[in-house]
């Protein structure tokens, strides 16, 4: 019977593992630094691979490109002497060093992700 208890605790702890959820808290950015809070992603993993669910705010209307980044901050940086907003980020996700910018469905890098829409009241709450 103690078999059987180590079994679904194990297959427990599998469940909630793969459950877990990180909260992103996300900025408007410039060339002068972070500024306004827009709200979160939430990044959770799925079977199909991660889930980005957003929760944004105070964003223009429209279909917007959405990416991950290599390094975790929005800070600006210095290109060619202007200050260049979030340029600390560095470049999309590329652990395969492919160097291509071929959209979230093809075989280059994977900081891209599909786009988000973002409503005419400023919103984009839809997962990708």
């Amino acid at each position: 019977m103690k078999r059987y208890w180590y079994a679904a605790l194990g297959l427990m702890a599998c469940g909630a593992a793969q459950a877990a959820a990180t909260d992103v808290e996300m900025h408007l950015v410039t060339g002068q630094g972070i500024g306004q809070d827009i709200g979160n992603v939430v990044i959770s993993e799925t079977p199909y691979g991660l889930l980005f669910t957003p929760s944004l705010k105070a964003l223009p209307a429209g279909v917007h490109g959405f990416h991950v980044h290599e390094k975790g901050s929005c800070e600006p940086g210095m290109k060619a002497g202007k200050a260049v907003a979030a340029l600390a980020a560095g470049g999309h996700f590329d652990p395969q060093k492919t160097g291509k910018h071929l959209g979230p469905y093809a075989d280059g890098h994977l900081g891209d992700l599909p786009a988000i829409y973002v409503t005419a009241d400023g919103m984009a709450n839809y997962p990708v």
